[in-house]
C-alpha cells in the first residue's frame, strides 16, 4: 500500500515536473532561435554599412586620381589606380543596390534605403559617365593631353559632394534599422525571461513546495525508524560485547596456559589459589603450604611484594601489571621472576581472580650483577690510575717549578745580584752623580724584586722554611701589594701540628690560584680567606664580591673552554688527588666562592 501510494505520488510530481520543463525548453528554443536571426540580420547590417563607407572611399579615390591624372602627376601609376577605382566602385555599388551572394550583400533593401539610391543615382551616374569617358580618352589618345579630360574631371568633382551626402544619410540609416532590431530583440529576451521565471515560480509553488513537505514528512519517518533500529543495534552490541567478553577471558586463560612458565592464580586480595608445579619447584613449597598465603611474601625481609601496591589501588587493580621481582625460596636461596599480572573477570565485569605469569630470570639478573661489579671494578681502577697519573703530573710539575727556581735563583739571581753591586761601585767611584746610572741601577732592583717574586710564585721559600700559615700570610701580603684597592680579610684556625708537603703545597697552589683569578677578572672590593683545621678536615673558603660569572661543571669538560678553565680545573685535581672536595659557587653580580674540603687523616 505504501509502495503503491508512492509510485503514485511520483508519477504524478513527474508529469508536472515534465510540462515545467518541455515549456521552459520550447520558452529557450524560441528565444534562441530568434536572437540567432537578429544576430544574422546584424551582421549582415555591419556589413552593409562597411560596403557603403567604402563606396564612399572609392568615389573619392576615383575624384583624386582624377585630379593627378589631369595635372599629369605620375601619370602611369594614376591611369591604372583610377581604372581600377572605377571598376571596384562600379561593383561594390552594383552590389549593395541590388544584392550580391559573392559579397555577402542582401539582395533586398527596405524602402528608405532604396528611395535613398534613387536620390543618388543621378550624382553616380554623371560621375561614373564622366569616369568612362576619362578612360576612353586615356585609352584612344597616343599622346595625352590633360585638357581633354578636364571636363569630365570638373563633372566628377562638381557630383562628389552630392553623392557623398547621399552615401552618408543611406550609412545612418542602415544603423538607425540595426539599432531598432537590438531594440526588438532585447524586448524579446525580456520576455523570454519574464516567462521562465514565471515558469519557476509556478514550478516552486506547484512542485517543490508540495514535494518537500513529503519529503519531510518522508525524512520523520526515516528518522524514528533509525532510532529503533539504534537501539535494537545498542541491544544486540552489548550481547555481542558480553559474549565477546566471554570469548576474551577464555583465549586469555589458554594462552596463559599454554605460554606460562610459572603461572599463579590468587584471589582479589592476593591470596594464592593455584600454582602450577614449576613455581612450587623455585619456591621450595608444596600446593598445599602455598594456598592462602601472600605471593611473594617470603622475601626475607618481612615486607610485602610491590605487586601489592597495584593489587590495592582501585584504580589500577583492573589493569595488566607487569614488573621483575626479587623473592626467596624456603631454604632462603634467592630468584627472580619476571611478571605479569593480569586481571579476570566474571560474566557481571566484576574482578574475582588475578592470573601472575612469570619467567625465570635469575641467570639473567646473575649475570647483570656480575657486570656491574666489574663495571664499578673498572671504574674505580681507573680512578685510581688517574689519580696517579695526575699525582705523578703535578709532583713532576713541583719538581720542575724547583728545578727551575734554583737555576734562577743561584744562576740569574746571582749574577743580577753581582751586577748591582758592580754598578753601585761605579757610583761610588764617581765624583759627579749620573741620572742614567741611578736609572739603571734602579731598575735593576726592581728587576731582582721581580726575579724574587717568580721565584716565590714557583716555590714560596716561606712554606719551605716556615710552614703552610706564614705562607698563606705571605701570599696575602704580596696580593694586597699587588692590587691596592682591594681590602683582603684572612681568618686563620690553624692547629700546631705537621701536616704533608703534599697537602700544605695543594692548599697552598690552590689559595694562589684563587686569589690570582680574584685580582685579574672579580672587580672586587672585597675578598675573604677562611682556613681552619681544628676537625678532621681542612677547610678553605674564598670569597670575593665581585662581577661574578656564570659556571656550570659541564663547562670543565668542553672544549671550547679547555683552556679557560685550565685553572679551575687544576685546583679540582689537586684536591682531587687528596681525596678531597672542590666546589666553587658563582653568579652574574653576585660575587664568586671557592670552598675546599681535605681530609686530614
Amino acid at each position: 500500500m505504501i509502495i503503491s501510494e508512492g509510485n503514485k505520488i511520483f508519477k504524478h510530481f513527474t508529469i508536472r515536473y515534465g510540462i515545467a520543463l518541455t515549456f521552459i525548453a520550447v520558452l529557450s528554443v524560441v528565444s534562441q532561435v530568434r536572437i540567432q536571426q537578429h544576430l544574422n540580420r546584424s551582421m549582415d547590417d555591419s556589413h552593409v554599412i562597411n560596403f557603403a563607407a567604402r563606396l564612399r572611399t572609392y568615389s573619392q579615390t576615383l575624384s583624386k586620381t582624377a585630379l593627378m591624372l589631369e595635372y599629369g602627376y605620375e601619370y602611369d601609376i594614376s591611369r591604372k589606380e583610377f581604372v581600377n577605382t572605377l571598376k571596384q566602385w562600379e561593383k561594390a555599388q552594383e552590389g549593395l543596390e541590388m544584392g550580391s551572394r559573392f559579397l555577402n550583400l542582401p539582395t533586398e533593401n527596405m524602402e528608405e534605403i532604396n528611395t535613398m539610391f534613387d536620390l543618388i543615382s543621378h550624382p553616380r551616374k554623371e560621375m561614373m559617365n564622366a569616369a568612362e569617358h576619362i578612360v576612353a580618352v586615356l585609352d584612344t589618345s597616343k599622346v595625352f593631353n590633360p585638357q581633354l579630360i578636364r571636363p569630365y574631371v570638373k563633372t566628377i568633382l562638381d557630383y562628389e559632394q552630392s553623392y557623398l551626402l547621399g552615401m552618408e544619410l543611406i550609412v545612418f540609416d542602415y544603423d538607425r534599422f540595426s539599432k531598432e532590431r537590438i531594440s526588438q530583440l532585447k524586448q524579446i529576451d525580456y520576455l523570454m525571461l519574464a516567462l521562465v521565471l514565471f515558469t519557476l515560480a509556478l514550478e516552486a509553488i506547484f512542485i517543490f513546495y508540495p514535494l518537500a513537505i513529503h519529503i519531510k514528512k518522508v525524512v520523520v519517518g526515516l528518522v524514528s525508524s533509525e532510532e529503533k533500529s539504534k537501539r535494537l543495534s545498542e541491544e544486540l552490541q552489548a550481547a555481542n560485547a558480553r559474549m565477546e567478553e566471554s570469548y576474551k577471558e577464555l583465549r586469555e586463560m589458554n594462552y596463559a596456559l599454554d605460554k606460562a612458565t610459572y603461572l599463579v592464580k590468587t584471589d582479589p586480595e592476593g591470596n594464592i589459589v593455584y600454582a602450577n608445579d614449576k613455581y612450587c619447584h623455585v619456591t621450595k613449597y608444596s600446593i598445599q603450604e602455598l594456598r592462602g598465603k601472600p605471593v611473594f611474601y617470603n622475601n626475607m625481609g618481612g615486607h610485602e611484594s610491590v605487586i601489592y601496591e597495584h593489587i590495592r589501588n582501585s584504580k589500577k587493580q583492573t589493569e595488566v601489571w607487569q614488573d621483575e621481582i626479587f623473592d626467596n625460596a624456603s631454604d632462603g636461596t634467592g630468584f627472580w621472576l619476571d611478571v605479569t599480572l593480569m586481571p579476570v573477570f566474571d560474566n557481571a565485569g566484576n574482578l574475582y581472580q588475578y592470573l601472575l605469569i612469570g619467567t625465570d630470570i635469575t641467570n639473567r639478573k646473575n649475570t647483570e650483577r656480575e657486570n656491574q661489579l666489574l663495571m664499578e671494578e673498572k671504574i674505580r681502577r681507573e680512578g685510581v690510575e688517574q689519580k696517579i697519573r695526575s699525582y705523578a703530573i703535578i709532583n713532576g710539575q713541583e719538581k720542575e717549578r724547583k728545578r727551575i727556581t734554583a737555576e734562577i735563583h743561584d744562576g740569574i739571581g746571582q749574577m743580577l745580584t753581582s751586577l748591582r753591586m758592580k754598578l753601585e761601585q761605579i757610583q761610588d767611584r764617581t765624583t759627579t752623580p749620573d741620572p742614567e746610572v741611578a736609572m739603571v741601577n734602579m731598575m735593576l732592583a726592581k728587576l731582582i724584586t721581580e726575579t724574587r717574586r717568580i721565584c716565590s710564585d714557583l716555590l714560596p721559600s716561606v712554606l719551605e722554611d716556615f710552614g703552610l700559615l706564614s705562607a698563606i700570610e705571605d701570599l696575602v701580603t704580596t696580593c694586597k701589594d699587588a692590587n691596592r684597592k682591594m681590602d683582603f680579610l684572612l681568618d686563620t684556625n690553624i692547629h700546631p701540628g705537621p701536616l704533608s708537603r703534599e697537602l700544605e703545597i695543594s692548599v697552598y697552589r690552590i689559595l694562589q690560584e684563587g686569589l690570582n683569578n680574584v685580582i685579574k677578572h672579580s672587580q672586587a672590593s672585597r675578598v675573604e680567606i677562611f682556613i681552619d683545621t681544628s676537625g678532621h678536615y681542612l677547610n678553605l673558603m674564598i670569597k670575593d664580591n665581585g662581577k661574578g660569572f656564570y659556571f656550570d661543571n659541564q663547562q670543565l669538560h668542553l672544549k671550547n673552554l679547555a683552556k679557560k678553565m685550565n685553572g679551575i680545573r687544576g685546583m679540582k685535581e689537586r684536591a682531587e688527588l687528596l681525596s678531597g672536595t672542590f666546589s666553587l659557587n658563582a653568579q652574574p653580580g653576585k660575587g664568586t666562592i671557592v670552598q675546599l674540603e681535605i681530609p686530614l687523616v
